[in-house]
């Protein structure tokens, strides 16, 4: 691994260009929010999604003392593309907190984020992880039926897959943020230091950002999502939260439940709200990591 750029915190949107490392000969790309002093916390993005969305958690971050640093996973965004999976990523997340100097660090997963933080429960730095409308594997809760038909392309068509992430892309350039958040989001979330319009701003530039390389690191990611994860629930070695949206149309609510059920340490928030509003709801809980019970 050979750093090419020094650790600064990003704003949003980027005024700056991302901060980035080089980890096996290609460009990873992250910013940081919060607290540049906190204690680390990774921020495992949706799909599609990317690094921006961390924005959403920088001032509960802040407030919990928190830096969250917040990569583009390969692909996506900033960082170039690779053929990582969810058991290559540990990998990628390892050489990040290393380069940050994070000797121990939380995790969190939003969304289809959440293979990708569970399985950094094998690294040493790692105490903790947390999932926010987290998917679970092929058998495990359920996903709504977009993601579920994307999902399938992805593993049996690509190419077609590709067409339809790009076209997509397209139609969100046009329609403004209020299309973008419909894809997360029954109704405008809002926050202490966001409010719904600004969000909604944030969204359509999380969305677009995941593509602006392309759409392969995205028709990756929603193959993976739709095959047997490559470990077993029962082998997640650190303690889990798990908070799940009682009104998520994107991750079904009974997803949680199932995924709580089926680690062998984990704790279990429903939160009243959607699939981005339970990220915004139970933002700074989130950031704590597990409690005792």
């Amino acid at each position: 691994m050979v750093p090419v750029a020094a650790p600064e915190t990003v704003p949003y949107p980027d005024s700056a260009d991302p901060q980035h490392l080089t980890v096996d000969g290609r460009r990873l790309a992250y910013a940081t929010y919060g607290d540049p002093t906190g204690r680390p916390v990774l921020f495992c993005h949706g799909t599609p999604g990317s690094r921006l969305l961390g924005r959403l958690l920088a001032a509960p971050a802040a407030k919990r003392g928190v830096r969250l640093i917040a990569p583009d996973r390969p692909g996506v965004g900033a960082s170039e593309d690779a053929a990582v999976g969810i058991d290559g990523w540990p990998e990628d997340a390892s050489a990040l907190l290393a380069y940050l100097g994070a000797d121990e660090a939380g995790v969190v997963g939003f969304s289809g984020g959440a293979p990708f933080a569970l399985a950094c429960h094998r690294l040493d730095a790692v105490q903790s992880v947390t999932l926010v409308s987290g998917t679970g594997p092929p058998g495990v809760g359920d996903r709504g039926r977009a993601q579920r038909a994307m999902g399938a392309l992805a593993r049996h068509v690509p190419w077609l897959c590709a067409g339809l992430v790009r076209l997509q892309r397209w139609a969100l350039g046009r329609q403004g943020p209020a299309a973008a958040l419909d894809l997360v989001a029954e109704r405008p979330p809002e926050t202490d230091a966001l409010g719904p319009d600004e969000i909604a701003r944030l969204v359509e530039a999380d969305v677009l950002a995941a593509t602006a390389g392309g759409p392969s690191g995205v028709v990756r990611e929603l193959g993976l999502l739709a095959t047997p994860w490559p470990f077993e629930l029962g082998d997640v070695s650190v303690p889990v939260a798990v908070f799940q949206g009682r009104h998520d149309t994107n991750v079904a609510p009974t997803t949680g439940g199932a995924l709580a059920d089926r680690l062998p340490d984990a704790t279990l928030e429903r939160v009243d709200s959607d699939h981005l509003g339970t990220l915004c709801v139970a933002a700074e809980r989130a950031l704590r990591g597990p409690t005792p019970v």
